[in-house]
């Protein structure tokens, strides 16, 4: 179970970089490259090369990607619409 779990966000993390989502997401968080390269433990020049499309993230620092990318979705997803209290 585990396994699918991790394969599942290995391809939601390379789809949100293929369309442009996850630098979007980085850079609307005023992230910069170092830091998510630090927070992921590989060189910056990896992550660049992830968000511009010629390699491919793999192993753990992209489950890593893949969680900061979940969790930067949660920050803007627009929350449930209020109600006016009568």
């Amino acid at each position: 179970m585990a396994q699918t779990a991790q394969l599942l966000r290995l391809a939601d993390v390379r789809a949100a970089l293929s369309n442009g989502e996850a630098r979007r997401l980085r850079e609307a968080a005023a992230l910069s490259i170092s830091e998510i390269a630090h927070a992921c433990g590989v060189d910056q020049s990896t992550v660049w090369r992830w968000e511009r499309g010629t390699r491919k993230p793999r192993g753990e620092a992209a489950l890593l990607y893949g969680q900061l990318i979940e969790d930067l979705r949660k920050r803007t997803e627009p929350g449930p619409p209020e109600t006016a209290l009568a």
